[in-house]
């Protein structure tokens, strides 16, 4: 091409509009003619552009990921979130097989091509999508994949706690309903036995009330409806308050309750839900701690955070329980747990509660015994 000299492209030139006047067809050299076809591509690209970029716009707008998939099988058209699918970060001019490696979905292309729609559901890694194919007029396919990955988590727990709530409503329903109906059949009449069934009633009686009012505080926390008022909060008159509350269970148990709160320090806290906090923690401790043990709550400043511990000498837990310990119903000993009088929902409203105040919660545990550590913003 760069010994096509500007005489030649003049000759060339004189030919075709001698040929476009009526004259006889231009004959013209073989470097004219490749470069007229080299012009006429890059028009036929340019008008294909432009005749794209509606399309593109609409992709983009898509919040999914999103792709024209062509007659042959191929994307021609893809917004960034369906590029982003490719596992070399361009998705135009391959198959949608290509692209996701999802056999499913490669024939369920070739189905939507055939003009039949269709939808299913697909992993790539470890995220979930739902995929919709819409056949076009033009015959060209509409795919959109939908990240549903955390509203599948959603719906499995949501799913995990309706089971588990019902698994622990029905243990103190079912000994009501029985211990009442073994009074109503004659028990009442003999005094001891009479007794004994209604200590059954009203133990379960106070596990159900507890458990109805760990449901409702989680529910409010988690919707929202449990206000928050963050503000100076002084740590020692809390935990004091905390430690008389715990203080005659203690006692029976002859467990030392120790406050290792240097006076004067302060977290940027909410003093009821912190209070809460704490009453749900040092309540756990005394109960799984044995006789003669001790329960410390401590608190110390760790740069721009507060940091409080609440540590017991008790047997401590097993080391794969810790990282489920603050789910809701999650127990690292169930039995245990029911016997001591717990819903299983403590340590659940224990970190939504913290982490409403902008605060983290942790746990460390060993054969000495477990500590729960909760950082806060420290107070200005």
């Amino acid at each position: 091409m760069a010994l096509l000299g500007r005489d030649a492209i003049r000759a060339a030139m004189r030919a075709i509009e001698a040929e476009l006047a009526g004259g006889p067809p231009a004959e013209l050299p073989g470097e004219v003619q490749a470069l007229a076809a080299l012009l006429l591509q890059r028009e036929e690209r340019a008008l294909a552009v432009e005749r794209e970029q509606p399309e593109r716009e609409l992709l983009a707008a898509v919040p999914d990921a999103a792709a024209l998939v062509g007659k042959d099988g191929r994307v021609r058209v893809a917004n960034s979130a369906f590029e982003g699918l490719s596992p070399g970060g361009r998705a135009v001019g391959l198959t949608a097989l290509e692209v996701t490696r999802q056999v499913e979905l490669g024939e369920a292309m070739r189905r939507a091509l055939e003009g039949t729609p269709r939808r299913l559901e697909l992993s790539l890694g470890r995220r979930t999508f739902a995929a919709q194919l819409t056949p076009l007029v033009r015959g060209e396919v509409l795919l959109v994949l939908r990240d549903v990955t955390e509203a599948k988590r959603a719906e499995a727990a949501r799913r995990d706690f309706v089971a588990n709530a019902s698994h622990e409503l029905r243990t103190p329903v079912a000994a009501i309903a029985g211990a009442a109906e073994t009074l109503l059949s004659g028990a009442l009449e003999q005094p001891e036995q009479a007794r004994q069934f209604v200590e059954i009633i009203s133990r379960h009686s106070d596990r159900l009330a507890q458990l109805t009012r760990d449901l409702l505080d989680l529910s409010r926390i988690e919707t929202g409806q449990w206000p928050i008022s963050l503000g100076t909060l002084e740590l020692l008159p809390l935990v004091r308050r905390v430690l008389d509350l715990s203080a005659a269970a203690a006692a029976q148990k002859r467990l030392a309750l120790r406050c290792e709160v240097p006076p004067g320090l302060a977290a940027r806290a909410d003093a009821r839900a912190l209070e809460q906090v704490l009453v749900n923690l040092v309540d756990n401790a005394v109960k799984y701690t044995p006789e003669g043990g001790a329960v410390t709550v401590g608190a110390d400043q760790a740069g721009d955070r507060v940091l409080l511990t609440v540590a017991d000498t008790g047997p401590g837990i097993e080391r794969h329980h810790l990282e489920r310990l603050f789910e809701r119903f999650y127990r690292a000993d169930a039995g245990r747990s029911r016997q001591a009088g717990g819903t299983g929902l403590g340590l659940a409203i224990v970190k939504h509660l913290v982490q409403a105040q902008g605060g983290e919660v942790g746990v460390e545990s060993g054969s000495g015994g477990t500590c729960f550590s909760i950082r806060l913003p420290a107070a200005p």
